[in-house]
């Protein structure tokens, strides 16, 4: 009897590209805060039935807030990468360490 095979494994694959100063942590870490509670808003309102995203008023200003905080968010990662010249890659994600104001750059990759 063979075993069962396991599912590939997701290994991460990280290379620090910088560091950003404590104002500008600051400027990022509040969209992030930001967009995570709009987040958590909706999953709240969605999952306790209360019916307040079905006032549309309500949820277009959620949708709105969201969409500019997302948008806000990407500039604030093109500003940087622009300005640091750090360099892009397809398939990675920038990420922030708010402790150290360290900026890295994530790649997700499948084991086999």
């Amino acid at each position: 009897m063979q075993k069962p095979k396991k599912a590939p494994e997701a290994r991460e694959e990280t290379i620090v590209v910088g560091k950003v100063s404590p104002k500008e942590r600051d400027e990022m870490q509040a969209l992030f805060e930001r967009k995570n509670g709009l987040l958590e808003l909706i999953q709240s309102l969605s999952a306790n039935g209360s019916g307040m995203l079905d006032n549309d008023a309500f949820y277009e200003k959620v949708v709105a807030d969201l969409g500019r905080t997302t948008t806000r968010s990407r500039k604030w990662w093109d500003d940087k990468a622009k300005s640091y010249r750090w360099p892009g890659k397809p398939g990675w994600q920038w990420s922030i360490d708010f402790d150290t104001c360290q900026i890295s750059m994530t790649r997700q990759q499948k084991q086999n």
